[in-house]
C-alpha cells in the first residue's frame, strides 16, 4: 500500500489543500475559454479536489492516479454528488498509454514533483491533446525540499519557473504563461505554487 492509499481517507481534511485546490481551479477558469463541450483529463487527480472545481464546466473528465485508495474516495466523492461526467481511472502516468489526441483539456494540480522524468511525460501529455487543445499544470514553485515531510516518491523539490516555460517551449506548446497562484504556508514557511497555462 502506498503512501497516497493510506492518506487517502484523510486528503480532504486539510483546509489548505483544498483552499489550494480552489485557487488553482479558479485560475484555471480566468486564463482558459473552458467548454461545456470539452473532454478533459486530470492527471494526479487524487480524491478529486481539482476535478469538482472544474467538473461543472466541462463535458467530461478522466480522473486518472495510481493510488488505489485515493480513487476509492473519489468514486465515493462522485456517487455521493450523483454527478455523471467524472470517470476514475487507476494508470501509472509514466508507463501506461493515456491515449492521442483525446482531450480539449489536460490538468494538474501538485502531480509533476511525483513524475520522474518530465520530458518524457510531457511528450505523452502532447500527444493526448487535441490541435489547440489546452493545459493547465500547477505545482510548487523550486524549494529547498521541505514542503514534504517525507520525500519518498518526490523527484523534484518545485520547479523553476522560466526553466519548465522552456521545457514546455521545446516539446512544441505554445502561448506558455506561468505564474504564481498561492502561496502555501508550512510551520512558518511560505510555498508559491505556479499555474502553467499553455495550448497545443
Amino acid at each position: 500500500m502506498s503512501r497516497f492509499d493510506q492518506l487517502a481517507r484523510e486528503w480532504d481534511e486539510k483546509p489548505e489543500r483544498v483552499e489550494n485546490a480552489k485557487k488553482i481551479g479558479k485560475a484555471i477558469l480566468e486564463n482558459i475559454p473552458v467548454s461545456k463541450a470539452w473532454n478533459t483529463m486530470d492527471f494526479g487527480a487524487g480524491t478529486g479536489l481539482l476535478t469538482f472545481y472544474i467538473q461543472p464546466h466541462v463535458k467530461h473528465i478522466d480522473a486518472i492516479d495510481n493510488s488505489k485508495g485515493m480513487l476509492e474516495v473519489l468514486t465515493e466523492k462522485i456517487q455521493k454528488a450523483k454527478v455523471n461526467n467524472i470517470t476514475p481511472l487507476l494508470k501509472d502516468l509514466e508507463k501506461d498509454d493515456l491515449g492521442e489526441n483525446k482531450y480539449d483539456l489536460i490538468i494538474s494540480s501538485m502531480t509533476l514533483h511525483h513524475i520522474k522524468d518530465i520530458e518524457p511525460f510531457l511528450k505523452k501529455l502532447y500527444q493526448s491533446l487535441k490541435q489547440n487543445g489546452y493545459i493547465a499544470i500547477a505545482d510548487l514553485e523550486e524549494e529547498e525540499g521541505t514542503f514534504h515531510s517525507d520525500n519518498e516518491g518526490v523527484y523534484h523539490f518545485g520547479f523553476n519557473k522560466e526553466k519548465i516555460k522552456s521545457t514546455f517551449e521545446n516539446i512544441g506548446f505554445k502561448d506558455v504563461k506561468v505564474f504564481t497562484v498561492n502561496k502555501i504556508i508550512k510551520e512558518s514557511k511560505e510555498y508559491p505554487v505556479f499555474l502553467l497555462v499553455a495550448r497545443k
